[in-house]
């Protein structure tokens, strides 16, 4: 028999095998299984809607909503006209669906909501909240001054919500309210810090104008000459040894404890020679022998 043969023969012999196993697997037609009827929902719990939202498709409507509050920042906006404004889809409008929207939003870390009652035009709104609540100048010196550290506010972050306050922060910086670090490359702001115009040098009172604006020193251009131009090693033992040519001790060299007191000293024991001893019957052992050691170092 040939190879083609062969698998001809097991691939027939292995249908009707197949086929025996479906029909002996299979229940008999008198018993049919019986089917479990699902029991139906009471009549008094709310039906579900047809098309329920879906919440990738509800946070494409939120961050909608979120960029029109941006917009409109720092007016709040009701939140009936923000539904309107979004144009929600017919499976996001309703009475439900509406208030799952407006719980979503209210959860954005960018938008807040705002009660009736709190609200200026007397209707539930929402606004936008912007990474540093700072809107002014005042504003920014006094936000800066209750920073619990010394890492200040990204000029990019303030932008969030005032996106004009290059001209502010130039201004604060000229009176010295605050400090400003700048871009290397085109010298714009780049980050603030809190400041205080009694820690810097301001110009001289002018007699003819009393009332004029004092403004913040100049560091002498000869001094920063003359400050740029001191160098210090590259190397950190270099350093070590012009402090030690110039009689100063650097703060890592390494300083010798003294130890206060000395080496302590042996107590001698001192016998008392009348002392009355209670050991009386070791009297035969215990003798007395410093006479002898005295009468031998004597004749020696």
């Amino acid at each position: 028999m040939s190879l083609n043969d062969s698998l001809r023969a097991f691939k027939s012999e292995r249908a009707e095998t197949v086929s025996r196993n479906i029909q002996s697997s299979r229940p008999a037609a008198s018993t049919p299984t019986p089917r479990t009827s699902t029991p139906k929902p009471s009549d008094t719990l709310p039906k579900p809607s047809n098309n329920p939202p879906v919440s990738g498709e509800l946070m494409i409507y939120v961050l909608h909503a979120v960029s029109r509050l941006r917009a409109s920042h720092p007016k709040p906006q009701p939140s009936t006209d923000l539904l309107l404004n979004i144009s929600l889809p017919l499976n996001l409008r309703g009475p439900v669906a509406e208030a799952r929207f407006k719980r979503a939003l209210s959860g954005h870390h960018h938008a807040q909501i705002i009660a009736a009652k709190s609200s200026p035009n007397g209707k539930e709104s929402f606004k936008y909240r912007p990474l540093h609540p700072v809107m002014n100048g005042d504003e920014l010196r006094d936000y800066l001054a209750r920073l619990d550290s010394a890492s200040g506010v990204s000029v990019k972050d303030l932008k969030d919500g005032w996106p004009d306050c290059i001209p502010t922060i130039t201004l604060l910086e000229s009176r010295g309210e605050i400090l400003v670090r700048r871009n290397l490359k085109d010298g714009t702001p780049h980050r603030v810090y809190p400041d205080n115009p009694a820690w810097h040098l301001t110009t001289p009172v002018d007699s003819k104008n009393p009332g004029a604006e004092h403004k913040i020193m100049e560091i002498s251009p000869d001094f920063l000459q003359v400050y740029s131009s001191i160098k210090l090693p590259a190397n950190g033992n270099d350093l070590i040894a012009e402090l030690q040519a110039a009689g100063l001790v650097p703060t890592s060299a390494v300083k010798e404890i003294k130890g206060v007191g000395g080496k302590k000293k042996e107590r001698k024991r001192v016998e008392r020679r009348n002392a009355k001893k209670t050991n009386t019957h070791m009297a035969g052992v215990l003798k007395d022998y410093s006479k002898v050691k005295a009468a031998k170092a004597a004749g020696t």
